[in-house]
């Protein structure tokens, strides 16, 4: 075996960079962990709004939180990847250098160049695709021979990773939900627009024979635990041409996920790095694309390109692509910087014989292509000597003086879009905070609703104080039918003796006549006046209609706070006015107790008519008042018949006046309905200060009042659970460690 010297110190710096890489994972975490608190605050954020647009929300609140961008999620995903790949090169034990290029370019030779290992670990197939699976060949310099262990795809991911590209891609409809039925069921046939299209033909075919042929022969392998090899087994799992002994080919390698060989290599001294081995492209098989990118974006510290320059070769579309393909796998990790191109050169004797010319022109032409890679080599991948000198050699240099300046330029571009996410969603939840200012806003909801109160209240009253103007003269009619149902009364139950009998009886008891019939005037004046004490209480209630009328006015506008009608509700309306509404306060007392009857105005007219009915008053006998109603030429009559005459004589004079005082009040009540709405009105709505009194009062009872406060009751609610998640979602923005390296 040839050894290659290399530098031992670059490989304890190789080590020295692996242990500084592993100091920052901790830091990454963080930055990682921040991250995903971000998303979480920003889906619950996101899925609140769509909550509230949902429920229903008002326009202006609606078009505002519609204003809110939550495309910053995509970005923290697209972080998250990048974190996460920065995350795999500083927790790694080694440097990973991924060998890529299209199949029959002499990889395979390459890797045996630098690994030492034979073709039956590494197969070359001279006509057909070799290798089957990703390799990852690990550098132990303790080993005496070769080993591996072989990773194999769980259902899951051989449904995920292999089936679905071939489904998806060509159109074939729902993946199989088990192994049992991709086993037992061909895949569909090629829909008709696609069967015309080689490529595709080309992809059902490795589908259909391939993958779905073989099924019995490696589905055993799905699922297995991952098992450890000697040196002797290996090819058995990674070539697709491996044969047993009758024969028969073997078709491990599509249950494989991964190989990792580890073997003592050729050079000495050249540190912790592993080879991964690529399947060549260039085949119609969908996998292999995906695995080099995911392998790329993953796995890969450093990118070797491999390509043998055939007989008139040119830096053609399809190498174009794949370095695209590369650049794009490796996101924010700058490949320019971090990949080299080796034209392998054949010698004479040798498939395509003597390129050396072929490999000097592409090399010259491929500063005019888009690939950009570090170094361009020229060297013969199936010669050692050269693979080592001319290869890895520089590629160790060049990755023990650049590989922190790679990895802290990769950060730096992460720090850069996390600190631009930052700002991005600094902005978007400054649109949040006020999104919804004004849907909770109590303040703002009341002025409204106090101006429309005041207006429609103002106006109901002006208008029933105007009602009541247009008729204050007009008579009661109900108090009207009442006065002359108390006078009907009056004069036939008078309170003056039936009989005879009854006076005798009087005149015995007191011996006189005279104290007889001033006793019975006492009586008949206390019994006239029973007559209308009713009138009173008559003309409250025709108040009280009025009073009724009135609180309707604040039954339809003070909502919960009106429970009963007329005084009964103006009165509760006083007792939740507040002590500092003076005015109010001593406003709706009044009314409320209002009462016509206080200095019994029906009474005194009554009363002022009946000063014969009192003896003291009345200094004629009453023969002397009997006497003009005694008939002509009438027998003289008895004593007891004067005083019954005397009596009915000044019961009709008081009746008759009564009645006709009585009929002077029938306006009253619509006069002093008149002058009570109008008191009560000047005072509530005119008086100074009284508008911040009724302010005061409502702000308070507003949920009482208005069923809008009630609603808005529950949007502070919701106003204040978007607060939170939104002071949540600004917390874990403000967070994140200053530099992800230094």
């Amino acid at each position: 075996m040839n050894i290659t010297h290399i530098n031992p110190t670059r490989a304890q710096r190789i080590d020295q960079v692996i242990k500084k890489r592993k100091s920052f994972s901790a830091k990454l975490q963080r930055e990682k962990a921040n991250l995903e608190a971000r998303k979480v605050a920003l889906v619950n954020l996101k899925k609140h709004r769509e909550e509230l647009l949902a429920r229903g929300i008002d326009a202006n609140s609606a078009v505002r939180l519609g204003e809110v961008d939550f495309s910053s999620l995509a970005n923290i995903d697209t972080l998250i990847a990048s974190l996460q790949q920065l995350y795999n090169r500083c927790t790694r034990d080694t440097i990973n250098i991924a060998v890529v290029g299209y199949a029959r370019q002499g990889k395979s030779r390459f890797l045996r160049s630098l690994t030492g290992l034979k073709n039956t670990v590494i197969p070359d197939g001279g006509d057909g695709y070799c290798t089957g699976t990703l390799s990852k060949i690990r550098h132990e310099p303790e080993l005496l021979e070769a080993k591996a262990k072989v990773q194999f795809y769980s259902w899951q991911d051989f449904r995920v990773e292999v089936l679905s590209p071939y489904y998806e891609t060509l159109g074939l409809g729902t993946v199989p939900m088990s192994l049992d039925d991709f086993a037992q069921y061909p895949p569909p046939a090629l829909p008709t627009d696609r069967r015309d299209s080689a490529i595709d033909k080309a992809r059902y075919g490795h589908l259909r024979k391939d993958y779905f042929s073989n099924i019995q022969k490696y589905r055993h392998l799905l699922g297995k635990s991952s098992v450890e090899i000697g040196e002797s087994q290996i090819r058995e799992y990674v070539t697709q041409d491996t044969k047993n002994g009758s024969g028969e080919k073997i078709v491990n390698y599509l249950a494989v996920k991964e190989v990792e060989i580890s073997c003592p290599f050729p050079s000495e001294h050249i540190g912790k790095i592993m080879l991964i081995d690529l399947p060549g492209l260039g085949d119609t098989n969908l996998i292999d694309a995906e695995r080099l990118i995911q392998t790329l974006r993953h796995e890969a510290d450093f990118v070797l390109f491999v390509r043998r320059p055939e007989a008139n070769a040119v830096w053609g579309e399809a190498h174009i692509k794949l370095y695209q393909i590369a650049r794009e796998a490796l996101g924010e990790l700058p490949l320019h910087e971090c990949s080299f191109m080796v034209l392998n050169r054949t010698q004479n004797g040798t498939e395509g014989g003597d390129n050396s010319y072929r490999c000097q022109t592409l090399q010259t032409e491929l500063k005019q292509t888009p690939i950009r890679v570090e170094r361009c080599a020229i060297a013969d991948c199936s010669n050692p000597g050269e693979a080592n000198s001319q290869i890895l050699e520089p590629i160790l240099n060049y990755l023990v003086d650049n590989i922190e300046y790679i990895d802290t330029k990769y950060a730096h571009s992460c720090q850069k879009q996390i600190d631009s996410l930052q700002r991005d969603i600094d902005t978007e939840l400054s649109k949040a905070e006020k999104a919804l200012a004004q849907y909770g806003d109590g303040d703002l909801l009341f002025e409204q609703l106090f101006e429309l109160f005041w207006q429609r209240f103002t106006n109901e009253l002006e208008n029933l104080l105007t009602h009541f103007s247009q008729h204050r003269h007009d008579q009661d009619r109900e108090f009207a039918e009442r006065i002359q149902q108390a006078i009907a009364n009056c004069r036939h139950d008078t309170g003056i003796p039936d009989t005879m009998e009854e006076i005798i009886e009087r005149r015995n008891l007191f011996g006189s006549y005279t104290t007889a019939y001033n006793e019975f005037l006492h009586e008949m004046r206390t019994h006239f006046l029973q007559h209308f004490f009713s009138l009173d209480l008559g003309m409250q209630e025709s108040i009280e209609t009025r009073k009724l009328l009135v609180s309707k006015v604040f039954k339809t506008h003070l909502g919960e706070l009106t429970d009963g009608e007329g005084s009964q509700l103006l009165q509760a309306i006083a007792n939740h006015l507040p002590e500092n509404a003076t005015t109010l306060k001593a406003a709706f007392s009044a009314i409320a107790n209002f009462n016509v009857s206080g200095a019994g105005k029906i009474q005194r007219q009554i009363r002022e008519n009946l000063n014969k009915l009192r003896p003291d008053n009345n200094f004629m006998t009453f023969a002397e008042v009997a006497s003009d109603v005694l008939a002509v030429n009438a027998p003289l009559p008895t004593q007891e018949e004067l005083i019954l005459a005397a009596l009915q004589k000044l019961h009709k004079e008081a009746a008759d006046k009564a009645e006709e005082s009585l009929n002077k009040l029938l306006c009253e009540p619509s006069s002093d309905a008149y002058y009570m709405v109008e008191g009560f009105v000047d005072r509530i709505l005119r008086t100074k200060g009284v508008q911040l009194e009724w302010r005061i009062f409502l702000r308070k009872v507003s949920s009482q009042v208005w069923p809008e406060f009630q609603e808005m009751e529950k949007r502070v609610q919701k106003q204040q659970i978007w607060q939170n998640l939104v002071n949540k979602a600004k917390e874990v923005n403000e967070f994140q460690d200053k530099q992800l390296m230094n």
